[in-house]
């Protein structure tokens, strides 16, 4: 333990000392702040998803008002007809709603003088990042179906008709507590992705390192092939932490920065106030799974690109040989990213719980809904199974490839080397 202890420490000062790992350090807080205006993009993102929702309409009138005013907007409307002068949400509706069957529900009325009025119930994500845009497009249904009266005062009441949300989204409060939250989501997902693929690479590179100037052939003789693997993996399993610390400070500094800003906006002291909740809105809870991920993430690829690297003669022969194992982590951000928008389709629950997938798949999806405890489950022991089985085929590449030099070897000659060691 003394010897393996050493060893990590060793790695770990030469690692955090180079220049590698200082400006990439910069680059990677420089790209975060580069990332601060995420909710833009989370916008663009959220409208490529169209919305289910059911519109209830007192009228015919109004629904062809409603269905012209929407146009423009993406989401697959369904109508119903309902009463002509409440604005509560019909009962069978609600069932439907809590069922999954729709996103949102949008309850049209006629006040006393025959205009219309809204009451907009938002249920997923991604309804409710479209109540602005959605209370800016009913205008156009109101004036179209506008109540008798021709007067200016008519018109005036019709430029501030009645619109209100009853939020039915179990996680977030309102539109912009749901953008920040999602903002600093991003940021932390971005910042597993690159750790988890930048010092995966680490690894590799830094056996075949030793590999070329021969040191290994001395350390062989004092250590374990066992205790050099545990060393090296911990040593840059340590600086990958010292960076991901580096880089949620920066994330959540640029995110006080933007809430900020955002709440100089308003004009009214409520707004402001309404904006600043944001800023707390991911619990404590998704910091610590942020951290479980990492691990789990970084000591599945680790234990690859380790027994890759001893298996490698130059550092250039890396990115040839390591793409393999590139593949499932792109495909794992890039489902990652779509998860924030779309958190419960089938194709991301079942992956976030496949163990190549799971570290930013699952944690993509803790951090904008609510995971069933035995998805969750399932997902950290596979991951933790698929780490047992990685280390004990890693440990045997180890063992057989830290003093193969030339060549990489054949896949026949490997298999005879390692039914050898085994």
């Amino acid at each position: 333990m003394k010897t393996t202890w050493i060893i990590i420490c060793r790695e770990f000062v030469e690692r955090i000392k180079q220049r590698t790992f200082i400006v990439g350090t910069i680059l990677s807080v420089a790209f975060i702040v580069g990332l601060s205006f995420f909710p833009r993009l989370a916008g663009a993102l959220a409208r490529s998803t169209a919305t289910k929702m059911v519109v209830v309409v007192p009228d015919l009138s109004a629904r062809s008002a409603i269905d012209k005013a929407l146009s423009q907007v993406e989401e697959v409307r369904t109508f119903v007809p309902g009463p002509a002068h409440a604005g509560a949400l019909p009962g069978e509706v609600k069932k439907e709603l809590e069922a999954g069957k729709y996103d949102a529900a949008l309850v049209a009325y006629r006040d006393r003088r025959g205009a219309l009025g809204f009451s907009y119930y938002p249920k997923k994500s991604s309804a409710l990042e479209e109540t602005g845009t959605l209370k800016s497009a009913l205008l156009k249904a109101v004036l179209l179906a506008g109540s008798s009266e021709t007067s200016g005062a008519a018109a005036a009441r019709a430029l501030d008709y009645k619109f209100s949300e009853i939020n039915l989204n179990d996680r977030y409060k309102d539109e912009t507590e749901e953008l920040l939250s999602k903002g600093l989501v991003y940021f932390l997902l971005v910042i597993l992705y690159i750790a988890v693929l930048m010092y995966g690479v680490y690894v590799a590179q830094g056996v075949i390192e030793e590999k070329a100037n021969r040191i290994m052939e001395i350390m062989i003789g004092a250590v374990r092939p066992s205790q050099l693997l545990a060393g090296k993996i911990f040593g840059i399993g340590a600086v990958a932490l010292v960076q991901l610390l580096i880089n949620a400070l920066a994330a959540g500094a640029m995110l006080l920065f933007a809430a900020s800003r955002t709440a100089h906006a308003p004009t009214s002291v409520g707004q402001a106030a309404a904006v600043t909740p944001g800023i707390v809105a991911v619990p404590p809870a998704t910091l610590v799974y942020l951290l479980v991920f990492f691990l789990l993430g970084f000591f599945t690829y680790a234990t690859l690109f380790a027994g890759v690297g001893s298996l490698l003669t130059k550092p250039e022969e890396v990115q040839q040989y390591s793409s393999i194992f590139m593949m499932p982590i792109i495909g794992a951000y890039i489902l990652a990213i779509y998860a924030l928008v779309n958190p419960d389709l089938p194709l991301v629950i079942w992956m976030s719980m496949v163990p190549m997938f799971s570290p930013m798949l699952m944690f993509a999806r803790i951090a904008t809904t609510a995971v069933p405890l035995w998805q969750l489950g399932v997902s950290i022991v596979a991951s933790l199974v698929a780490i047992w089985v990685f280390t004990l085929v890693a440990g045997k590449l180890y063992r057989v490839g830290v003093l193969m030099y030339g060549q990489p070897p054949k896949p026949l000659e490997l298999w005879r080397a390692l039914r050898a060691h085994s």
